[in-house]
């Protein structure tokens, strides 16, 4: 494989900007000497040391342009920098009794070689060409030596960095790129495990995903990886400690992190780094990576991090919404057709379950008819019916009696109907089946749990059981 295409493009720039640099340089020292000679600013024999300066430089532009050509990328750049050398010595033996300041021009190889050659090489590099002129005395050859050291190091580092920067850059964006095709949480949790191992220099530590679950920042885990036990299912937790920020990854200590989410295995790192995913708006959901060693991060591994973590909330909501669509259609299908509904009470009340656990997450559901003004559970999961009708009497009565649905989206602020201990926390839908005196109650631990799309989807159901139970022989 080409070399040339292992590297980033601003990197290919900037090896074309040394190689434009070499061309200018010549032609512009030739240009100016014969500029100088035809108005009589400089002897010939200056003249000529000049032209010989440039001719090495030129050779070099020659030789470095003809072997990439010919697919020979390493030997080109080795040419063009030999040729730097060779041109900087040159003008140093010829030119250094004229002007005190040309040894300066040393420091051009260190430029053009710190764009391909390791820290060590470099130093190889100013040490050749700062001890091969002979034209200049042991004390101003030391004091060149020195400084060519001085700019081989900061040259070395500033390399280094731009380097690590680009890599990281690319990296983000390649990981941004792969999580518009994700398709499961799994996916999105593989991309962005690697990707924040990679940037905190972590190896195979444990690692989450979280996500939102509720508007109260409770988090669940949709993923992991390297942990010895899987987290407990169903399990949420909150992240109550302060020092999360909302747009930027924070480092925590492992046993902090380990209990609030109730992972022992995160103890066992003293270091965990914890990305929050934001989706602009909120935060949805968070990635912990544990680690050894704390390692801090520059600007661009921060914006790459913030980039990659923008699209994985956008990943995550893209998954939610498809799931939603799914739920969604798959409830219409069992509203619009109830051919198969059995047509005695007991049957319908089955299916009214059925088809609200296809809409809604509610855990606890039931269908409750009004006989001779008591109420009588027909059906009820997730809780007994008669515990149901103790603790829910007055609202179930209120409720049968509307004609719209009645939808309380926080129990634990609304004291209307006296509510039992059960239903302390949380949210509430009963829909009224009109003409018949009946409620389907949906009960959810989370506030806010009932949506606009749920309780549109719920009220259909309703209007389908008044016909079922209208059309029903048993009624």
């Amino acid at each position: 494989m080409n070399p040339d295409s292992q590297r980033s493009e601003a990197e290919r720039t900037l090896l074309d900007l040394a190689q434009r640099a070499r061309l200018g340089f010549a032609l512009g020292t030739i240009g100016l000497a014969a500029v100088a000679r035809q108005v009589g600013g400089i002897p010939d024999d200056l003249l000529v040391r000049a032209v010989a300066v440039a001719g090495v430089l030129l050779l070099g532009v020659a030789t470095q342009g003809v072997t990439r050509r010919l697919g020979r990328f390493p030997l080109g750049l080795i040419l063009g920098i030999a040729g730097d050398v060779a041109a900087s010595a040159l003008a140093v033996v010829l030119l250094a009794e004229r002007a005190p300041l040309v040894p300066a021009v040393l420091l051009w190889p260190i430029f053009s070689g710190g764009l391909v050659l390791p820290e060590l090489a470099l130093f190889v590099v100013a040490a050749s060409i700062g001890l091969a002129p002979g034209a200049l005395p042991l004390e101003q050859a030391a004091g060149w030596g020195l400084l060519l050291f001085v700019a081989a190091s900061a040259n070395g580092e500033l390399i280094r960095r731009f380097r690590v920067a680009q890599r990281v850059t690319e990296l983000g964006f390649a990981r941004a790129a792969d999580l518009v095709h994700a398709m499961t949480p799994g996916e999105v949790a593989e991309t962005l495990f690697g990707f924040v191992a990679e940037l905190i220099g972590a190896g195979a530590t444990p690692r989450l995903l979280l996500r939102e679950v509720d508007g109260e920042g409770r988090l669940e885990v949709v993923a992991h990886a390297h942990l010895d036990a899987p987290p407990a299912g169903g399990a949420s937790h909150a992240m109550t400690g302060g020092g999360l920020a909302r747009d930027q990854g924070v480092w925590f200590e492992g046993a902090r992190i380990a209990d609030e989410l109730g992972v022992d295995d995160l103890a066992g790192y003293p270091h965990a780094f914890v990305q929050p995913l934001a989706d602009g708006r909120r935060v949805i959901g968070l990635v912990v990576v544990s680690a050894i060693n704390h390692r801090v991060l520059g600007e661009e591994a921060r914006r790459s991090l913030d980039r990659v973590a923008a699209h994985a909330a956008s990943a995550l909501a893209r998954l939610d919404l498809a799931r939603m669509v799914a739920r969604q259609r798959a409830a219409l299908t069992v509203l619009l057709d109830t051919r198969d509904v059995p047509r005695d009470n007991a049957g319908i009340a089955r299916w009214a379950l059925d088809a609200a656990s296809r809409i809604s997450g509610a855990q606890t559901r039931a269908f409750v008819r009004l006989h001779a003004g008591h109420l009588v559970c027909e059906r009820a999961e997730g809780i007994e019916g008669d515990e149901l009708l103790s603790q829910a009497a007055h609202l179930l009565k209120s409720a049968s009696h509307r004609p719209v649905p009645l939808v309380i989206s926080d129990t634990s602020t609304d004291d209307r109907f006296a509510l039992g201990p059960l239903f302390a926390h949380g949210s509430i839908a009963a829909i009224p089946v009109a003409g018949t005196g009946a409620v389907l109650f949906t009960y959810d631990t989370r506030v806010d749990g009932v949506s606009s799309t749920d309780l549109e989807l719920l009220v259909m159901l309703g209007q389908q059981l008044s016909l079922l139970l209208i059309r029903s022989p048993t009624d």
